[in-house]
């Protein structure tokens, strides 16, 4: 088999706009599996909310979330590694969005925090899969009193505000933290050392899969390490622009099952 893993992005690429996918995919990822490759779902979601498409995809072994700051195992949902922001630093970044009165959640466990619920609470819980809870004192606040560190810290905005939002904290914590984005109406904040292309390659050395073996699809800015690591890189047609320039192939929308399409037309047919 030419390419012996695809690691693919969720949200956008994997499932379409009305978040699912068809059956035609799932056949088609069973045949690639049953056939000895490796699909790898790599995500800036949170593990709880990721594990249920993997199982319902027939999927085994691990699954990369947060950015691939944690990789689970999806059978048992055992947390195998993660690299994770500090008590310390992960209030330090909060506190400085509350400053700005910035809406933003964090992470704990298989659920999300936020101070006070409002519309991006809810939408993200219903796109997520996840619950959510309250802690109604500041975020900064409730990290500090319970020592709480965390793998990403996530803020949501109408779209058009997003751009300078995130040059913005791009600018003060950029040394310190990946700070980009997924979707046109987020940011999201994960620790310095942690992409979904730093993730792929830990993944590849475990199972001594080559550069030149490796598929990956994406969609967005966040996936644009994921990218250059790979022997070919792929972005749906419904991606970023800022993605595309990094695509070796620019496949179908998710919308058109581009996904499985790749299968099919690129990691298939090199078994034929």
């Amino acid at each position: 088999m030419k390419y012996k893993m695809i690691c693919c992005d969720l949200d956008d690429t994997l499932l379409n706009s009305e978040r699912s996918y068809s059956p035609a995919l799932k056949e088609s990822v069973a045949r690639y599996v049953d056939a000895g490759g490796k699909f790898v779902i790599v995500t800036g979601r949170m593990t709880a909310g990721a594990i249920p498409i993997a199982k319902d995809l027939g999927l085994h072994g691990e699954i990369l979330t947060f950015q691939s700051a944690v990789i689970a195992d999806i059978d048992t949902g055992v947390i195998i590694d993660s690299k994770i922001i500090n008590s310390k630093d992960a209030a330090e970044v909060c506190a400085y969005l509350e400053s700005r009165g910035y809406y933003f959640h964090t992470y704990v466990d298989d659920y999300f925090i936020t101070r006070a619920a409002n519309e991006f609470t809810r939408m993200y819980s219903v796109i997520s899969l996840a619950g959510y809870k309250e802690t109604v004192i500041p975020v900064s606040e409730y990290l500090l009193k319970n020592d709480i560190s965390v793998p990403k810290i996530l803020i949501c905005e109408k779209e058009e505000k997003i751009p300078a939002i995130l040059r913005e904290v791009q600018g003060i914590f950029s040394d310190r933290f990946l700070v980009n984005t997924s979707k046109p109406w987020l940011v999201e904040i994960v620790p310095k050392e942690i992409n979904k292309g730093l993730g792929v390659k830990r993944l590849a050395e475990k199972y001594n899969i080559g550069r030149e073996e490796i598929i990956c699809i994406g969609d967005s800015n966040n996936d644009i390490e994921m990218l250059k690591a790979a022997g070919l890189a792929v972005v749906v047609e419904n991606g970023f622009p800022d993605a595309k320039k990094f695509a070796d192939v620019i496949a179908p929308s998710s919308d058109d099952n581009g996904v499985g399409w790749v299968i099919e037309n690129l990691a298939m047919s090199s078994n034929k």
